[in-house]
């Protein structure tokens, strides 16, 4: 029978107490690049974190290129030691916060937010606003015996592109076979800050609608329908950002000028 001393005793005790107060292989401190990569990750808008945790449930593959942040991220990520790798994409994945806090993340360097669906992602506005259409005077729709049955403005909110468009219909007995539109564009105190001009030719027959797009979701979604719809729309592209376009909030609609096949004009012209 082997006898051991009382400090043989003490040291085997202080071992198995080692062994529970730090299990496997856990840490106090994170790693400077674990660190670094959480802290990364707080930073992260939530669109961007909810980009990142998409990621980590679907493989977690090396991302291309890495031009944005959340990508720039992902990098990192995998760079990471295996361990401190491992730890991170468990807690993207929705599986707690226990293999970070074995490498000696706290809740401080982990953050408040939790993958798990929560995060909602702010739909990125497109590239257009809409302009409301509106007639620029009390008098209806029918202008020069032009009915004006619909259409859409919208401006580019970078400043570098508006269109209108109009939906019209002649109803005056005889064939039209010019109509000119003008879309004055208001600011918000509904000064005029420029102008658009259609002028749309063709064989307008009496009563029959010539139409275009009814609403700019249609005209940027591509939908299908006649080639003919761009006819009735005015669009200007600018090389840069113009100033006119940026404060553009309304756009107003007036025909201006409608020439008939029996040669007569409206308005009358002055004798």
């Amino acid at each position: 029978m082997i006898r051991r001393g009382p400090f043989a005793a003490l040291a085997l005790a202080a071992v198995l107490a080692g062994a529970f107060v730090l299990p496997g292989n856990a840490q106090s401190t994170p790693s400077r690049a674990l660190g670094n990569v959480l802290a990364e990750m707080r930073g992260l808008s939530d669109n961007d974190f909810l980009t990142l945790t998409n990621w980590a449930r679907s493989g977690a593959a090396a991302p291309f290129p890495t031009s944005s942040q959340p990508q720039a991220t992902m990098t990192d990520i995998l760079n990471l030691a295996g361990d401190d790798r491992n730890a991170v994409l468990s807690w993207l994945q929705g599986n707690g916060r226990s293999a970070l806090y074995s490498r000696g993340a706290q809740d401080s360097d982990i953050g408040s937010r939790e993958p798990g669906g929560r995060v909602t992602p702010t739909p990125t506005p497109g590239a257009w606003r809409n302009l409301p259409l509106a007639a620029t005077s009390l008098n209806g729709n029918v202008q020069g015996n032009i009915n004006v049955i619909g259409g859409f403005a919208a401006a580019k909110r970078d400043g570098t592109a508006v269109i209108a468009c109009v939906s019209f219909a002649n109803v005056a007995p005889q064939t039209a076979t010019h109509v000119v539109f003008d879309f004055p564009l208001l600011d918000a105190n509904g000064q005029e800050v420029g102008k658009l001009t259609l002028d749309r030719t063709g064989e307008f027959s009496s009563n029959v609608q010539i139409m275009s797009y009814a609403t700019m979701n249609e005209w940027v979604s591509g939908s299908i329908g006649p080639r003919s719809r761009i006819d009735n729309c005015v669009q200007r592209q600018m090389g840069t950002a113009a100033i006119p376009i940026l404060q553009a909030r309304v756009a107003g609609y007036r025909v201006v000028r409608v020439t008939y096949a029996d040669g007569s004009v409206w308005p009358s012209p002055a004798p």
